[in-house]
């Protein structure tokens, strides 16, 4: 009886944060109340795009955030931090810019996008980011242009305020708990799989085209060689000659004697002596 009550006991889940609590004004970015406390753990909620910060049962703070778009959602369920890095820089996303610096893509995304011959790619900063998942869904310092609406392509942008916080007082193995409309996380990874593939179609399309629009326009600017309009003054063919009449068989053919230039007579002759 006692070792039955010990295992039941040992399996016992720890008790759900209490519910968000209500509040009149929501005020952009967000508050932190804990101090040195640590939060223990973080409960997402993508519907209302704001998240609560707990030390235990406490509410420690809580602050906005802008999660992903429906066409790149971010998953919910239960994650934790897996791993954090202050100033990291994200290797899909960022700006794309042809060869003489213009920016030509906002949204650039590595294999997705092509760059213009000679371009070159920005990556997105993620500074303060929290990972959270083995394929690059995490929290960090991102643009949030309309706080309550979501706008990221799946990770979870902090205001520049809350960010550092955040950083400060959680640990990796933190549990993050992501409610509300999103797919399961196994769902979001056949999502991404679907899009990546997508993705490989659509670059390949691209440098496609693009060899196909290099190689009109060396055509359009080569000339055939019989072309009117071609280089004037090429190789010429020196004219065929032959065996003297009656030569025996065999007999070489001549060299072309070389023609004597003389130089032209003047003008005006000058005077003779005589």
């Amino acid at each position: 009886m006692v070792l039955l009550a010990s295992c039941q006991l040992f399996r016992k889940k720890p008790p759900a944060p209490p519910p968000e609590p209500v509040k009149e004004v929501w005020k952009y970015p967000g508050e932190w109340t804990g101090g040195n406390k640590p939060i223990t753990s973080m409960v997402i909620n993508v519907d209302v795009q704001r998240a609560m910060l707990y030390n235990g049962r406490e509410v420690v703070g809580w602050t906005y955030f802008a999660s992903g778009i429906p066409s790149f959602p971010t998953p919910t369920g239960e994650f934790k931090i897996l791993e954090k890095v202050k100033d990291k820089v994200s290797n899909l996303y960022g700006k794309g810019f042809d060869k003489d610096g213009k920016l030509v893509n906002s949204d650039f995304k590595q294999g997705r996008d092509l760059l213009p011959e000679g371009g070159r790619f920005e990556a997105a900063k993620m500074t303060y980011f929290m990972r959270l998942t083995g394929d690059g869904v995490g929290m960090h310092i991102g643009p949030i242009p309309r706080p309550g609406r979501r706008a990221s392509h799946g990770c979870i942008r902090l205001p520049t305020k809350m960010a550092p916080i955040l950083f400060a007082h959680t640990a990796v193995g933190t549990p993050v708990t992501i409610t509300g409309s999103g797919p399961d996380y196994q769902t979001y990874l056949k999502q991404s799989a679907e899009k990546a593939k997508a993705n490989a179609a659509k670059l390949a399309s691209a440098k496609k085209k693009a060899g196909e629009a290099a190689a009109a326009a060396t055509s359009a600017t080569t000339l055939a060689p019989d072309d009117p309009n071609g280089p004037k003054g090429g190789v010429t063919t020196p004219p065929a000659t032959t065996p003297p009449l009656g030569a025996p068989p065999g007999t070489p053919t001549p060299a072309t004697p070389p023609i004597e230039v003389k130089p032209a007579e003047p003008a005006n002759p000058p005077p003779s002596n005589n």
